[in-house]
């Protein structure tokens, strides 16, 4: 009896022992299983979240969303689980970098400029994107005539999203003759350029037209210069619409009252064949519309000659005069070249050899023209007025260069 006891007290406490081996370790829930990541999976994970290489990132530029999207991770198992990620260091991946083209503020598109002149171009940018512009963006060229320009020059201050800079570099134009662009971009602190539209893909420009100038003529010291101190090299002409006076160092042209005729007077300086004439104007008070001023040059007698007009409004204009007829060689032009408007100061040249024509504003060639009809003769000084009752104009200086050997 008591074996029996024994081996069934044996047989009980094996089974307990059983049993025990089965039992859940809490709350009846089965234990989650750990993923294990293979090796493309690790090596995916570990490059999303170490400091970028040393070579630069790609980054596809486009109109960022109001907020930017949160990233995901995958675990091992189908189900997306978010997961926490901090933004790499030095990558543009959290906000997208944009530019808007709002104005030239210098140098509109086809300005003229001398050869080897000094400009600044200034172009108003807006930020569309979602980054914010500072000192470490940058101004940069990357394609076209270059003018001398700096690059990259970096942005002062900081611009946010929705604002608005303006942009400047330093240029120097071409040598020569010719329309030239230069196209620029946004460079931001990873090194990646950005422009306008759509896709962030366009650049802005400089566009100007290089124009001969007076410098190119190679004149030398003038022939005969007046700095107008004294009248003694003119006829002061006084008649019912028309007076010159001499005074403060300046010979001033007065028309009285609007009408259709121009009115000059004649230096008392010979007839001359081939030669460039200049002279500075300073225009009054009131100035607007057609009323215009200029020179008289190759004048065989007071009533003949050809005559370069300058308007308030910024057009030019070269006729013929043969005391009965008007012939226009160049109707009424607009140029960028004159300075419009009231107490403006304007330098008015045209040159003269043989058949050969050219006249010039400030520097600037306007245009060429090729005529016989006066050969030689002398140069006086024109006013008249289209809108402005005593219109003056004063003449600051006068000057010729006898190109007779050259």
């Amino acid at each position: 009896m008591k074996l029996h006891l024994r081996i069934l007290s044996i047989i009980i406490l094996i089974s307990i022992l059983v049993a025990g081996c089965n039992m859940p370790t809490g709350g009846g829930s089965t234990p989650t299983q750990i993923p294990v990541l293979t090796q493309a999976e690790a090596t995916e994970q570990e490059t999303a979240t170490s400091v970028p290489p040393t070579t630069q990132p790609m980054v596809t530029v486009t109109q960022a969303p109001a907020t930017p999207t949160a990233t995901t991770a995958t675990t091992a198992t189908s189900t997306p689980v978010p997961t926490a990620t901090s933004t790499p260091v030095g990558t543009p991946a959290s906000c997208t970098d944009q530019a808007k083209f709002m104005e030239d503020v210098t140098i509109p598109d086809n300005t003229e400029v001398l050869p080897a002149q000094d400009f600044t171009k200034t172009w108003r940018l807006q930020n569309t994107g979602t980054c914010t512009w500072t000192s470490s963006y940058a101004l940069t060229f990357v394609s076209g005539e270059q003018m001398s320009g700096a690059s990259p020059l970096p942005l002062t201050g900081t611009t946010a999203p929705g604002n608005s800079l303006e942009v400047s570099v330093p240029l120097k134009s071409p040598g020569t003759a010719g329309t030239y662009q230069g196209n620029w971009k946004l460079r931001n602190p990873s090194g990646v350029n950005f422009g306008t539209g759509t896709n962030a893909s366009q650049p802005f420009y400089v566009l100007i037209n290089v124009v001969e100038g007076v410098s190119q003529l190679n004149l030398g010291p003038a022939t005969w210069t007046d700095n107008m101190d004294t009248a003694n090299n003119w006829y002061l002409l006084d008649t019912a619409n028309t007076k010159f006076t001499q005074g403060d160092g300046k010979l001033v042209m007065t028309a009285k009252s609007p009408s259709s005729g121009d009115e000059w007077g004649l230096s008392n300086k010979p007839s001359i064949k081939d030669y460039y004439l200049q002279a500075t104007f300073i225009t009054g008070g009131a100035c607007s519309g057609l009323d215009h001023y200029g020179l008289l040059a190759r004048a065989p007698d007071t009533n003949n000659g050809y005559v370069l007009e300058f308007s308030c409004d910024g057009h030019y204009r070269l006729y013929t005069w043969d005391g009965k007829n008007y012939l226009a060689l160049q109707e009424w032009h607009s140029t960028s070249s004159i300075h419009t408007g009231a107490n403006q100061t304007n330098i008015m040249g045209i040159w003269m050899k043989g058949t050969n024509l050219r006249v010039y504003a400030n520097g600037f060639k306007l245009a060429e023209f090729t005529d016989s009809t006066y050969t030689q003769g002398q140069f006086g000084l024109v006013i008249g007025s289209t809108d402005t009752n005593n219109l003056t104009i004063s003449v600051d200086q006068v000057a010729y260069w006898d190109l007779s050997g050259k």
